[in-house]
């Protein structure tokens, strides 16, 4: 999907309580984006793709961590560097957290999506690589009294939210800057400079 074309500004009020700022890095190094494709809101499913680098010497596998309360499927990790679509499955957090990889362990039963790149990386190169997922999460994405409403906390420096066809932006509780895309759906930008997460709440309703 490209990039959508900017055509006004939501400005709204507070953000969410934070969440523990992580000091291993600085925002300025983060290169992770993310685009939500929110599906029809009875389904309680979104489409998610976000693009990440891999620095690590040695590392010969790549992660998607699954939120609690959320479920997983059609999970697709592509490595960007050759166009190659990588064999996908279904770990626990104790083994990732037995790779040694992250500095901050994941919970051990939780659900992480993992694939393996074609070869470990090697000193002083690194691998881009974008995961595709659909998420069902019918607690955080659902329709109340008529509207679309999306509660999520947001920890990239850059998110994209793409609403479904035929709904129209009616609050969002953080700043935002909302577009259309090539297909007329509406989408909002939320951009995190900070080094813990945002609280978004999104609210739409059906385009008259």
């Amino acid at each position: 999907m490209k990039r959508a074309h900017v055509v006004a500004l939501a400005a709204v009020v507070a953000y969410g309580a934070p969440a523990a700022a992580q000091t291993s890095f600085h925002r300025a190094e983060q290169d992770r984006e993310i685009t939500y494709w929110l599906l029809a809101p009875e389904t309680g499913q979104f489409k998610i793709s976000h693009d990440f680098t891999v620095t690590r010497r040695g590392q010969r596998s790549v992660h998607s961590f699954v939120r609690q309360g959320s479920t997983v499927t059609q999970a697709v990790v592509v490595d960007l560097d050759t166009g190659q679509t990588l064999k996908t499955y279904n770990v626990a957090g104790k083994d990732v957290n037995a790779l040694g990889y992250y500095p901050e362990p994941a919970p051990d039963d939780s659900v992480v999506v993992q694939a393996d790149l074609p070869q470990p990386v090697a000193d002083g190169e690194t691998a881009r690589v974008r995961v595709i997922e659909t998420y069902t999460d019918a607690e955080r994405y659902f329709v109340k009294d008529g509207e679309l409403v999306w509660d999520r906390t947001l920890g990239r420096p850059w998110n994209l939210v793409v609403l479904p066809a035929g709904w129209l932006l009616s609050a969002v509780s953080v700043p935002a800057v909302v577009s259309l895309d090539e297909e007329g759906r509406v989408a909002c930008r939320f951009v995190n400079p900070r080094n813990d997460e945002i609280h978004v709440v999104l609210k739409a309703r059906r385009r008259p």
